[in-house]
């Protein structure tokens, strides 16, 4: 792929990087919210269950959660909690994904200074049971709403396990640090160290808010983009490079074909008429020099004119595995059928190597069109030295008066090679307005 092609794809995929990163920074968000009209289960709780005498009651103020909570001794650790169930045991909600809490929540205690404390209750069944009360692992956060801000915004990776937790359940170590992936509860309750009296707590709402892509997944999916970019550039520069060289090797070929042609032409053929010593067919300059004896006698007696281009398939294979003995058999005995099997008007020469070249004067294409595929089933048929199976490729085309009959030659050939990037054992017909036909 060459640089002013990739440019573009390259700046196209940093602005989409640019984009996705802002969208994760400014936007992808999620947010989970419990407030008085959430449709989680909600009650009031205190240390009686424990032989304590606090009493806690729950209301609802408009919008608004309100805990009343009468302090009184009797228990070591008095308490009122205003508790959420977000779902049953062993059920949960997976906070993982979220990163922050926010808390609109207000704390009027007989002292000031009291402290709150949120609790996170987590099911893991590798040390959790539903019906062992207290199983499920607690997770807090400890602070004082009225030296805190408004909201109040804290990271989930500030919450640690409850120490009292942890002295009730000791758990395989593996299992000891934070868990948010199955919460069943959210509590907010009073302090460790409460005084005596009448307190209140007022749950505007609480929110864990989140992205709907983890940032550490976020910036693996933007590094695997990046590597699936650049492995489809490099396939698609392959591609574009292998196509070029073929693209360039068949120019080529036909180049090479052409300019023999050319010269063919320019050469005083009747000082260079020959035969091919192996075949004893007409060799180049042997043909031109029928050409030049035929044209003599006007364009009455070549046009309309057609070629017809053979190459025998494989053939160094046939030298490489059986040798150049048998090799030249071949192309004495494919000399012989395509000899046997044309009109005495027809020019039939050698080319070079293992290929022919067959011109027939005043005779349609779709007429030689015919003879070719002929010629390529008797040789397709035909038992041959060595018990070698042998295919051809034909390329036939057409030729006007006036026109070079190099650019006959090259559309024969180009009909040629498109019969063998076809499969080989076809024949491919190419006219000068660009119809083709091809049979197998």
């Amino acid at each position: 792929m060459n640089t002013r092609n990739l440019r573009p794809l390259l700046i196209c995929l940093v602005a989409a990087t640019a984009v996705a990163l802002l969208w994760h920074r400014f936007g992808m968000d999620t947010t989970l919210e419990i407030g008085a009209h959430s449709p989680y289960h909600m009650q009031a709780v205190d240390d009686r269950s424990n032989g304590g005498r606090s009493v806690a009651t729950l209301r609802r103020d408009g919008g608004k959660l309100v805990l009343d909570c009468e302090i009184r001794t009797g228990y070591d650790w008095p308490y009122c909690e205003l508790g959420v169930t977000l779902k049953q045991a062993p059920a949960g909600i997976d906070l993982s994904g979220y990163d922050t809490m926010r808390l609109w929540v207000r704390y009027d205690a007989p002292q000031p200074g009291q402290q709150l404390r949120i609790f996170l209750t987590n099911f893991n069944p590798a040390y959790s049971q539903v019906d062992v009360e207290g199983s499920a692992k607690v997770v807090e956060l400890q602070y004082a709403p009225g030296r805190a801000a408004w909201p109040l915004e804290v990271k989930l990776s500030q919450f640690t396990v409850a120490s009292w937790w942890s002295n009730e359940h000791p758990i395989a170590v593996e299992h000891a640090g934070t868990e948010l992936t199955n919460v069943t509860a959210v509590q907010v309750s009073t302090g460790g160290t409460v005084v005596p009296g009448a307190h209140r707590i007022t749950v505007e709402r609480i929110e864990f808010h989140g992205k709907l892509i983890p940032a550490a997944t976020f910036r693996l999916l933007i590094i695997a983009a990046w590597v699936l970019a650049v492995f489809a550039f490099l396939l698609f520069d392959a591609v574009a490079a292998r196509r070029a060289l073929r693209a360039s090797t068949r120019s080529q070929l036909s180049l090479r074909r052409v300019n023999e042609a050319l010269r063919l032409q320019s050469q005083n053929y009747e000082a260079l008429a020959r035969r091919d010593p192996l075949t004893g067919i007409l060799n180049r300059r042997g043909l031109g020099d029928e050409l030049v004896r035929v044209a003599g006698r006007g364009d009455d007696s070549l046009f309309p004119l057609s070629l017809v281009f053979i190459d025998i398939d494989h053939f160094k294979r046939i030298n490489d595995e059986h040798g150049h003995a048998v090799g030249d058999q071949v192309l004495r005995e494919v000399a012989q059928v395509i000899k046997a099997d044309i009109q005495r008007t027809d020019l039939f020469a050698r080319w070079g190597g293992e290929e022919f070249l067959l011109i027939c004067p005043h005779t349609e294409p779709h007429e030689v069109y015919r003879v070719a595929e002929r010629l390529r089933q008797r040789i397709a048929e035909r038992m041959w030295p060595g018990g070698i199976r042998l295919t051809s490729s034909f390329g036939v085309a057409d030729s006007v008066a006036g026109e070079d009959f190099a650019e006959g030659i090259r559309r024969a050939d180009e009909a040629m090679y498109r019969a063998k990037q076809g499969g080989r054992d076809r024949v491919e017909l190419q006219l000068i307005g660009g119809d083709g036909q091809a049979a197998a």
